[in-house]
């Protein structure tokens, strides 16, 4: 399956669609998640053991971990690059998302911004994933604003050109920053 199929297809089924990346020979012991988890390989390599069964996936590969599926995750020796989908029954909580965060290798750092500051077109070097927790910030992408409030979340690919404008009250927010290595992205 291709990456536009395969995206489409996540976005039919009611999946938020997450570009990620874990860390070479990341090993997360027997856990499960709070959604519905599909990925596709992009690079790498992840082996997911379910009942005392691995199954090692590969660029151009696809899995499925149903929420509430006991399984351990070993990543290989290069790392792993996915396309991703969660599809939680509700929004996901400050600490889901921090935990979420935490275990796909991004640093966590929380901040904010003074009420009606804005940035001008930039780009970061970093992958971000931001939760709103207090206020709003409007993120402009492709001429396309869109406004995130407590609550809510967005991504920020490395690369992408985009701007900010804080609301009236300022915002409060949880990032999380991950440099991807060239050789899996």
């Amino acid at each position: 399956m291709d990456r536009g199929e395969f995206e489409a297809d996540l976005r039919r089924d009611g999946y938020r669609v997450v570009n990620s990346g874990l860390k070479p020979n990341l090993v997360a012991a027997n856990h499960c998640h709070d959604f519905d988890a599909r990925a596709l390989v992009l690079g790498g390599e992840i082996t997911i053991t379910r009942d005392n069964t691995p199954a090692t996936f590969r660029a151009g590969d696809c899995f499925e971990v149903p929420m509430g599926c006991m399984h351990a995750e070993h990543v290989g020796p290069e790392g792993v690059a996915l396309l991703s989908g969660r599809r939680r029954s509700g929004p996901p909580t400050r600490e889901a998302f921090e935990s979420d965060l935490r275990r796909e290798g991004f640093e966590v750092v929380h901040g904010g911004q003074k009420p009606c500051s804005s940035e001008d077109l930039h780009a970061h070097d970093f992958d971000a994933r931001i939760m709103v927790l207090s206020g709003e910030i409007t993120v402009t992408r492709d001429n396309k604003p869109e406004t995130f409030r407590a609550g809510e979340h967005c991504e920020i690919a490395a690369g992408c050109q985009h701007t900010t404008q804080v609301g009236p009250e300022g915002v409060a927010y949880m990032v999380g920053k991950a440099y991807r290595r060239a050789g899996i992205t």
